[in-house]
């Protein structure tokens, strides 16, 4: 059996650009039990995350998990680099603990912490952010369409490898408009699209609008039908003359469709509303 004398540990939600190797270097320089990724965000943001507290050489004095009142603005990365006994010894401690809740920011780096384990901050400056909202997710897909975009994933240098949908090319109708916007494969685009994100297999009918918007795959916007400053699930249809969401800038939110949903022809969906149910034919939502 192999036994690894550190583990890495990563979240799934989260967009960056990272070398683990100079993680893992300043984690063995530092003879660290726990070593977590950090980066600076705005004070106002501050709340959504775990906020470290540090000394001056990096290590942490206090973890704040989501806290009312931050005292930094260093959060958590949810990347972790973990001498593997100390970690072994702290989750056996967690799993036989009735009161805890299972999770790392709550239970098991605060206990770490309070028995005075050694654990440090490594900073990260780049590129990184957490999609575990709706603004955020929608905020990383148009960082994609930047002129000098912050996240490149054309970059030759740094190649991102990603498994390609079974779909012929993508396909522009003679009518078609497509202006800054990304286009996946299987793609067919008769209508106008701009500032928006199309993943595999969607189809935008001739005289629908798409923009400020990113529409996941197998999803079909019918003919009339417009869809403005919203985040649009796979195999939605948004039927003909539909209007779903608000200009930019004007709206007061993300227009959001759920998996699977139809939306009726003529009917409309107001900026700021989720839905996950089919709208009926001149229904308002």
């Amino acid at each position: 059996m192999y036994n690894p004398e550190y583990v890495l540990i990563l979240s799934g939600d989260h967009i960056y650009k990272m070398d683990y190797s100079k993680m893992l270097k300043a984690h063995i320089d530092t003879e660290a039990d726990c070593t977590i990724a950090a980066i600076e965000v705005p004070l106002k943001e501050a709340s959504r995350f775990g906020i470290l507290n540090t000394n001056p050489d990096g290590s942490i004095y206090e973890f704040e998990e989501k806290p009312k009142q931050p005292k930094s603005t260093l959060a958590s990365m949810g990347v972790y680099i973990f001498t593997a006994e100390k970690l072994y010894k702290y989750l056996e401690e967690d799993e036989n603990d009735p009161e805890s809740s299972k999770d790392f920011g709550k239970n098991v780096l605060p206990a770490m912490l309070n028995a005075g384990e050694r654990m440090f901050a490594y900073k990260f400056e780049g590129y990184w952010k957490d999609v575990g909202t709706i603004s955020s997710l929608w905020e990383a897909n148009m960082d994609l369409l930047d002129e000098q975009p912050a996240f490149d994933v054309a970059d030759a240098s740094w190649k991102i490898h990603s498994r390609n949908p079974l779909a012929p090319p993508e396909y522009l109708g003679e009518n078609a408009q497509v202006k800054n916007s990304m286009i996946a494969l299987g793609c067919e685009v008769y209508g106008n699209v701009e500032k928006s994100i199309l993943s595999s297999n969607v189809i935008i009918e001739e005289g629908a609008t798409v923009k400020d918007s990113v529409i996941m795959s197998g999803t079909v916007v019918k003919s009339g039908a417009s869809v403005n400053y919203s985040i649009i699930d796979e195999g939605v249809v948004v039927g003909e003359n539909a209007k779903i969401g608000e200009d930019k800038s004007t709206a007061k939110g993300i227009a959001v469709l759920g998996r699977g949903v139809t939306v009726g022809k003529g009917a409309s969906v107001a900026a700021g509303n989720i839905v996950d149910r089919d709208i009926k034919a001149g229904e308002e939502a």
